[in-house]
């Protein structure tokens, strides 16, 4: 039997970009956003998605651009995937419930919401510990971008093909967010 020995080589843009010609591989990068329409500050773009034989999954890019708190929560799990190559853009901000969502909807239910029940993080991008993440199911978030002029973040999602969401209505309590931090 002949015996092929394989030298070990780096992995190189040149030899990446050699891989993804031959469409062997798919790279994905926080590229601007390309023509997706945009709807209230949000334009998404899918990269692929799964034959549904194998089970339904997708990958989509996000360009983000919204000030508005509206938090929503799915019924199964999604990755955030925030990576940047330098590119310039906004702070992206997660707001995030620190309940279920059945908690969280019995809390405003009550009147017992207070802000120790949310948080509002400034996300980094690049970060192996703080950049790839999944959001679980049934947790009440959404992303923010303080208003005004700036690019818009892009970052990634991966997540079942057809993920539901479900808009948290937040009764006589009404969110935002105070960019910068400290200041009201």
């Amino acid at each position: 039997m002949p015996q092929l020995r394989l030298e070990v080589q780096p992995m190189t843009h040149e030899r990446f970009s050699a891989l993804e010609a031959r469409g062997l591989i798919q790279g994905f990068l926080p590229t601007e956003v390309g023509d997706a329409p945009r709807q209230n500050g949000v334009s998404v773009e899918e990269v692929y998605s799964t034959d549904p034989r194998f089970g339904g999954h997708r990958l989509i890019r996000v360009g983000f651009d919204r000030s508005t708190v509206a938090l929503a929560f799915h019924s199964d799990r999604e990755d955030l995937i925030l990576i940047n190559a330098g590119r310039p853009q906004k702070p992206l901000i997660l707001v995030i419930g620190l309940h279920p969502q059945e908690e969280f909807k019995s809390r405003i239910a009550q009147g017992r919401l207070s802000v120790e029940d949310v948080w509002a993080l400034e996300l980094g991008f690049n970060d192996p510990r703080l950049s790839f993440f999944t959001m679980n199911a049934f947790t009440p978030h959404c992303e923010w971008t303080p208003p005004g002029p700036g690019e818009p973040n892009v970052f990634f999602v991966t997540e079942p093909k057809d993920l539901d969401m479900h808009p948290v209505e937040t009764g006589k309590y009404s969110l935002t967010v105070a960019y910068p931090p400290g200041g009201g």
